[in-house]
């Protein structure tokens, strides 16, 4: 009876890792095809407004593959341990250790998420303009604050910020 039992247990982790398995796969593949047309329109926009020229396009396309592969491939793991979390909370009689780690390990990615935010906004910094760096940053305010809809002490307004 014993060795049927884990028979079945060894059984069910194989197709669970499988499934897994065919998750990131999904996954990986999904990001990288998504990578050359994600902020597309914005992009597009920065490049009419902020008049970026063709070096710069060139240098800003590389810095935004390179990040949204680096944010996509965080979110894809932002979102599996979600998933996990959803699921311990879910059991008759969840682990809080589990949980616990489930979240310290997604405020991790949270705060990973927005450092690479903030090194992605730095290095395109040092491919514009002084002037072409305040046109940028009004359009991804704008575009942020339409997108989210924030507001309160958190969110930097474009009419609260100092005028140069």
């Amino acid at each position: 009876m014993k060795k049927k039992a884990f028979i079945y247990f060894i059984l069910i982790i194989t197709l669970i890792n499988l499934s897994s398995l065919g998750v990131i796969l999904y996954q990986r593949a999904k990001i990288s095809l998504l990578t050359g047309v994600r902020g597309q329109k914005v992009f597009e926009q920065v490049k009419r407004e902020v008049k970026l020229t063709p070096s710069q396009i060139e240098k800003f396309q590389k810095l935004r593959i390179a990040f949204h592969s680096k944010l996509d491939s965080l979110s894809a793991s932002f979102n599996q341990k979600n998933r996990l979390l959803a699921a311990e909370i879910k059991k008759d009689n969840p682990d809080t250790l589990v949980i616990n780690q489930l979240v310290r390990d997604i405020g991790a990615m949270q705060t990973e998420s927005q450092f690479l935010v903030i090194h992605h906004f730095f290095s395109i910094k040092k491919i514009l303009t002084k002037q072409q760096r305040e046109k940028f940053f009004d359009i991804v305010l704008q575009h942020f604050m339409g997108k989210n809809q924030l507001s309160g002490p958190a969110c930097i307004r474009q009419k609260d910020s100092p005028k140069k």
